[in-house]
């Protein structure tokens, strides 16, 4: 599997998320019924810039009884899947699995076409986005942000105070 210890998470959809992975320092949650449209671009462009490989990493497909049944993710309708490698994660003893996709170099405006897609209601995929600084998990519910530097994280709290999810976040000014 694709290693991202970078930021102390292991992405497995049998696993918490990543949000719940990683250490409050290190993370995080913005709730998409709190965000409009133009404040989601504007993270994604905060997190992500032009100049470092954006890449891509979501569940593609399952496994059941030795068979594969596509995740149906609808990925492609947002962002062009190419220069893509497949990790199969099987559990030899039920005969489950899950496929995994990572697509490298995506552009930003891909990125932000998805999320923008997901924010509208289109169904979400089990989907990471990540760079050398920063991961993003983003479902119908909620947009995650893990960092490997704190003070990003920090400084993404402080920019975002008013409207950041805090339930789960031991930070404190």
């Amino acid at each position: 599997m694709l290693d991202l210890s970078q930021f102390q998470i292991e992405l497995d959809i049998r696993k918490p998320t990543p949000y719940f992975q990683s250490i409050p320092e290190r993370r995080i949650r913005f709730l998409m019924e709190d965000l409009t449209a133009s404040q989601l671009k504007e993270i994604l462009q905060m997190i992500f810039q032009e100049d470092r490989s954006i890449h891509l990493l979501f569940v593609a497909a399952y496994i059941h009884r030795h068979r594969r049944y596509s995740a149906k993710a609808r990925v492609g309708s947002s962002i062009t899947i190419r220069n893509w490698k497949e990790y199969i994660v099987e559990d030899k003893g039920d005969y489950t699995g899950v496929v995994y996709e990572h697509v490298k170099h995506i552009k930003l405006d891909e990125v932000i076409s998805y999320c923008l897609n997901v924010y509208r209601g289109h169904t979400a995929a089990y989907i990471v986005f990540f760079d050398s600084d920063f991961l993003l998990y983003v479902s119908t519910d909620v947009v995650d942000v893990i960092g490997t530097d704190v003070n990003a994280i920090r400084s993404l709290k402080e920019t975002y105070a008013q409207i950041y999810d805090s339930l789960h976040d031991k930070y404190v000014e």
